[in-house]
C-alpha cells in the first residue's frame, strides 16, 4: 500500500497555504487559490472555481454570513490540494495577505472542527500511502475569538436535496416528493455534464440546480501522494452554501445508517471510507454549521435511520429508475451515459467492483431474476471471478471493501432471503456447500436462522435505527410502521391522524390496560408516537417489560425514534400559523382562555387548544388557514421532548410539580424553559418580572422579552393576585398583537374564569362554596386562601408525591380555618399538629361535603382546594371538583 517513495530534498513540501478567494456572484463564480511550497524547488500555485447555477439575489443576506461561509469552503475544497504532498503545517492566510499564521481567526472549536474532518475524512488516504494520521495538519487558533451566527429572513420549509445518481438520493427525492414537501433537486458537477442526473430530474419532475466544480488541472499530474477525500463533505458544504443563495433551508442527503461503521483500525484511528457520509461527520457539521454559520440552515440525512438494504427494499419499488440509476464509483457519474461512436448507451455498472457486487446482492433479495439480470446486463452470481468480492462484502474474506457498501449484516440477509431465487447460480452454491437446506419461510421468520456456513439472517437490518437527527417535520418519511404509547383521547386522536395521512402504514396500539406485557412488539415498529404522561427517558423501571436486545423495553426511547403528538402539531404548523403557547405551575388554562377571548373579541380567527383538553392533532384533520392563530397551553409534560418554541410564549409562574414524572425541581424547570429554547430574536418572551426563575431565563435570551404588562387599569370578577398576573400576561399578548385597550378591558372585565379554578358554586344554608379542585401542589392552595375571605372549611389531600406542607400549615393557622377535611394519602401529612382544628379523614366526598355542612358557620366559606393531584381517590381534578358540587348541591335541599 505504499507509494513509491518520494524523499528527494527538491519534492519535500514544508507548507500549504490557503491564500485567497474572491466571490463575483455577477459572473456567478467563486474562485479559491491555494499554494504549496517546497525545499528547493519553485512553490506550487492551484485554483479551483465553483460556478454557480444562477446570479444570487444576496441583498437580503446577513453581513458577515456569505464571508464566514466562505472561509469554511475555502477550507474544505482545500483538502484535494494539500494532500498532494501532505506538507508537514498548513498555515491560512487573509485575503490578498501573505502568509498569516492566524487562519480567519478560527475560534478554538472552529479548530477543533477543521483538525477533525481533515484527519478522519483523510484516515483511508493516510492508511493506504501508509501515512501517520498524525500528520494530519492542526489548524491553529486565536483566544477570545467570538464566534458569530447569523439569522436568515424569511426562513421557510424549502428544501435543497443532493442527487447522485444512485438509489438513496433517489428514495430520498421520492419521499419528499410522495409527502407534497416543496423541494429543488442539487447536483455537484466535475467534468462533462450529466445526462443521467437529467434523467433522474426529469422523472422527479423537479427543478435541479446544478453547480459546477472545476479542479485545477494540475490536480490530475502526478503527485507524490493519491487517494481518497472526505468528498461528501465537500458536497455538504457546496449545498448548503447553494441554499443560503438561493433561500433554501434545508440541504437533505440520503446518506444510510449503515455509512457508521468503519473498515478497520489503523494506527488507533478507525479508518471509514464513508466517514463523510457518517452520523459522525452529519452532527459534527451540524454543530458547525449552527454554532457558526446560521441557526435557519439545516443539514441532515433523510435516510439515516435505515440500513442500506431497507432502502433498497423501497427502491426495488421504483421501476422506472432502473434503467438511469447507478452506484458504480468505476462508472463516475460525469460519464455514465456517454455515446460512443456507434450511438450505443456506455454501461452503468462495471460489474466488477464491490460496489456492484454489494448492491447486485442487495436487490437480489427484492427483485425477480430476470429483472435483476437487465439492470447490471449480467448474473453477477455467475461469474467466478467475483466469489472473492462476495465473500469480502459478507465478512468471510480479506477485510471490508473500501467502497461505499454496507455492513457484512445486511449482505448476508440479503443473501438468505435470494437463495430460493439463485439457488442454481455458482456463487450461491459456492457459499452453500457442506450445510443443510433450510426451508425460505424458516429463514425469514427465524431470528438466527443459518441459510450458508456462518451467514445468518438479521432482522434487526431491516427495522429503523434510533440513531439519526431527521427533524420532526421530516419524521414519518419512510416509516412502514407505528405504534401508539399510550391510548387515552390524544392516542385515539393520533391514531385517526395516522390512517388520515399515512393510509399505508401499519398501526399498533400499547397501552397499559392491554396488562403487564403491553410494551413486549415494541421492537417490532418503526417509530413510537408517546404520549405526554410517559417520561422521555422511559418507562419507570418497575414496569414489566421483556428486553429488546441488552435493553429493557421500558426504555423505548434508546431503542427506537419517537416523537409526540405536540412536536407533529407544530412541524405542521409553526412555518405558517402565529402560535401562542402558555405554560407555568398554575394559572396557564385561566391565561390561555383569556387570551383567546381578547383575540376573538378582536375579530381575528383564533383557536384554543392543548393541555386545556383540546387535542392539537385532531385540528390537522382537516384544513389549517394560515391566518387562523392558535393558543396552546402546554405542559411541562408536552414540553420536556419538545423541538419547537411557540411564536409568543407565555410563562406564568413556577412552583415544584410533577416530581414524580421529572425527577427533581432542575429538571421540571428545564422542560418548561423548553418553551422559549427555539425561538429566534424576532419572537416574543412575556414573562412575569416577580419571578425570580423567570429573571434567570432571560440569561443570553435572543428574543424579545416583555414583563407583564402594567400600565392598563382593569376591572375582574376573577379572584386572587395570581389570577390578576395572569391578567397583565394576556393583556401582554394582546399589545404585542396591537389589540385595543378598549377590547382589552372590555373582555377582562366580562371574563368569569373557568371551571374548577375558585369557581364560586354558589351560597347554601348561609355557607358559600368554592371550587378550587385545580389546586394540586401546596403553593396553588396558599394562593387561593390567601385569595377569599372568611374561610372556615378547607378540604386537602390527595396523592401523596412528598410535597412540603410546612407553608400550607401556617397559611391555614395564620387564616385561623378550623374544620379541616383529609383525603388519603397525603392528607395525613400535612398537619403536624392538630390542636385547636377540627379534623375529618375520608375517603369520601359525601363524608366531607356532610362535614362542611355540618361544621362551616353561616356566612363563611368551604373551599375544596387539596394542595396535592387527585389520582388516588379521583380519574383527575375535573371528577373531583364535580363531585364536590354535586354534594354541596344535593345536602343543600
Amino acid at each position: 500500500m505504499s507509494p513509491k517513495a518520494h524523499n528527494e530534498p527538491s519534492t519535500r513540501a514544508v507548507t500549504f497555504e490557503f491564500i485567497s478567494y474572491n466571490f463575483d456572484p455577477l459572473k456567478k463564480r467563486v474562485i479559491f487559490n491555494y499554494k504549496t511550497e517546497f525545499l528547493g524547488r519553485e512553490p506550487l500555485f492551484f485554483t479551483e472555481a465553483i460556478i454557480l447555477p444562477k446570479i444570487p439575489d444576496t441583498s437580503l443576506l446577513p453581513s458577515g454570513l456569505l464571508k464566514k461561509f466562505l472561509e469554511g469552503l475555502h477550507i474544505i475544497l482545500g483538502i484535494s490540494y494539500y494532500k498532494l504532498y501532505c506538507p508537514p503545517a498548513a498555515v491560512l492566510a487573509r485575503e490578498g495577505a501573505a502568509k498569516v499564521k492566524l487562519p480567519y481567526n478560527l475560534s478554538k472549536n472552529e479548530a477543533d472542527f477543521w483538525n477533525k474532518v481533515y484527519k478522519n475524512g483523510l484516515g483511508e488516504f493516510f492508511y493506504k500511502n501508509n501515512l501517520d494520521p498524525k500528520i494530519s495538519p492542526r489548524f491553529s487558533y486565536q483566544k477570545n475569538v467570538r464566534n458569530s451566527k447569523f439569522e436568515i429572513p424569511n426562513s421557510k420549509l424549502r428544501c435543497l436535496v443532493g442527487i447522485g445518481g444512485g438509489k438513496d438520493s433517489i428514495i430520498t427525492a421520492e419521499l419528499l416528493k410522495k409527502n407534497n414537501f416543496e423541494f429543488s433537486t442539487f447536483f455537484v458537477q466535475t467534468g462533462i455534464r450529466s445526462n443521467l442526473i437529467d434523467k433522474i430530474a426529469k422523472l422527479l419532475n423537479k427543478r435541479n440546480l446544478t453547480v459546477v466544480r472545476i479542479l485545477d488541472p494540475k490536480v490530475f499530474k502526478q503527485h507524490r501522494y493519491s487517494g481518497h477525500i472526505p468528498i461528501s463533505a465537500i458536497y455538504a458544504f457546496l449545498g448548503l452554501f447553494s441554499a443560503v443563495l438561493y433561500g433554501y433551508s434545508y440541504f437533505i442527503v440520503g446518506n444510510e445508517y449503515s455509512s457508521n461503521f468503519g473498515n478497520l483500525k489503523y494506527k488507533g484511528l478507525e479508518i471509514n471510507h464513508q466517514w463523510s457520509k457518517s452520523f459522525d461527520f452529519e452532527r459534527l457539521f451540524q454543530d458547525y454549521i449552527k454554532s457558526f454559520i446560521s441557526p435557519d440552515l439545516f443539514y441532515f440525512s433523510l435516510l439515516r435511520p435505515f440500513y442500506e438494504i431497507r432502502i433498497v427494499k423501497m427502491f426495488s419499488k421504483l421501476e422506472k429508475y432502473f434503467p438511469y440509476f447507478s452506484s458504480c464509483n468505476r462508472n463516475l457519474v460525469t460519464a455514465e451515459l456517454r455515446r460512443n461512436s456507434r450511438g450505443t448507451t456506455r454501461k452503468l455498472w462495471c460489474c466488477q467492483c464491490a460496489k456492484c457486487v454489494f448492491v447486485f446482492t442487495l436487490l437480489s433479495a427484492f427483485l425477480k431474476k430476470k429483472d435483476l439480470i437487465k439492470i447490471f446486463k449480467k448474473n453477477l452470481y455467475q461469474d467466478k471471478n467475483l466469489l472473492p468480492l462476495f465473500k469480502d462484502i459478507l465478512g468471510k474474506g480479506k477485510s471490508k471493501p473500501f467502497d461505499c457498501v454496507g455492513t457484512f449484516q445486511e449482505s448476508q440477509t440479503a443473501i438468505c432471503l435470494a437463495k430460493n431465487s439463485f439457488k442454481d447460480d455458482f456463487i450461491i452454491k459456492e457459499l452453500s456447500k457442506r450445510v443443510h437446506p433450510v426451508k425460505y419461510r424458516e429463514v425469514v421468520t427465524s431470528p438466527r436462522a443459518k441459510l450458508f456456513n456462518r451467514v445468518k439472517l438479521y432482522p434487526e437490518v431491516l427495522k429503523a435505527q434510533k440513531e439519526s437527527s431527521v427533524p420532526e417535520q421530516f419524521k414519518f418519511l419512510g416509516m412502514q410502521s407505528a405504534l401508539i404509547l399510550g391510548y387515552g383521547n390524544e392516542g385515539k386522536i393520533t391514531e385517526k391522524y395516522l390512517k388520515k395521512y399515512y393510509p399505508e402504514m401499519k398501526i399498533g396500539i400499547a397501552d397499559k390496560k392491554q396488562g403487564k406485557n403491553y410494551l413486549k412488539n415494541i421492537g417490532d415498529y418503526d417509530i413510537v408516537i408517546k404520549t405526554p404522561g410517559i417520561p422521555k427517558e422511559g418507562l419507570p423501571a418497575k414496569t414489566t417489560a421483556p428486553k429488546i436486545g441488552a435493553v429493557p423495553a421500558t426504555n423505548f426511547t434508546a431503542l427506537v425514534p419517537y416523537t409526540t403528538a405536540t412536536n407533529i402539531f407544530f412541524s405542521k404548523v409553526k412555518d405558517k400559523n402565529l402560535i401562542i403557547g402558555i405554560t407555568g405551575s398554575k394559572g396557564k388554562s385561566t391565561t390561555s382562555a383569556l387570551i383567546y377571548e381578547i383575540i376573538k373579541k378582536s375579530g381575528r380567527r383564533v383557536e384554543l387548544l392543548g393541555n386545556i383538553g383540546k387535542p392539537m392533532l385532531e385540528r390537522l384533520l382537516r384544513p389549517v388557514n394560515k391566518k387562523v392563530i392558535f393558543v396552546l397551553e402546554l405542559s411541562s409534560y408536552q414540553l420536556d421532548d419538545i423541538k419547537f418554541s411557540p411564536g409568543i410564549a407565555v410563562l406564568t409562574g413556577l412552583f415544584e410539580e410533577h416530581m414524580d414524572y421529572h425527577g427533581s425541581v432542575s429538571k421540571y424547570f428545564k422542560a418548561k424553559k423548553n418553551i422559549i429554547n427555539f425561538q429566534n430574536r424576532n419572537e416574543v418572551f412575556i414573562y412575569n418580572q416577580k419571578s425570580k426563575e423567570s429573571k434567570k431565563w432571560l440569561k443570553n435570551y435572543k428574543g424579545r422579552a416583555i414583563p407583564f404588562d402594567d400600565t392598563i387599569k382593569f376591572e375582574t370578577e376573577l379572584l386572587g393576585e395570581h389570577n390578576r398576573e395572569n391578567i397583565k400576561a394576556a393583556i401582554s399578548v394582546a399589545k404585542v398583537l396591537g389589540i385595543t385597550k378598549k377590547v382589552i378591558t372590555k373582555v377582562v372585565k366580562d371574563f368569569r374564569g373557568l371551571p374548577h379554578r375558585l369557581e364560586f358554586i354558589g351560597e347554601y344554608k348561609g355557607i358559600k362554596f368554592y371550587d378550587d379542585a385545580i389546586s394540586t401542589i401546596p403553593e396553588s392552595t396558599i394562593m387561593a386562601i390567601k385569595s377569599i375571605k372568611s374561610i372556615d372549611t378547607i378540604l386537602l389531600g390527595g396523592e401523596d408525591r412528598g410535597y412540603d406542607f410546612s407553608g400550607l400549615e401556617k397559611t391555614i393557622k395564620k387564616y385561623k380555618i378550623r374544620n379541616i377535611v383529609l383525603f388519603p394519602n397525603s392528607g395525613r401529612r400535612i398537619l403536624k399538629n392538630r390542636v385547636n382544628f377540627n379534623v375529618l379523614e375520608t375517603s369520601k366526598m359525601e363524608k366531607a361535603v356532610k362535614f362542611a355542612y355540618k361544621n362551616t358557620k353561616k356566612g363563611n366559606v368551604c373551599l375544596l382546594s387539596c394542595a396535592s393531584p387527585s389520582y388516588s381517590l379521583w380519574k383527575n381534578f375535573e371528577e373531583k371538583g364535580n363531585q364536590f358540587k354535586y354534594y354541596v348541591k344535593k345536602f343543600s335541599k
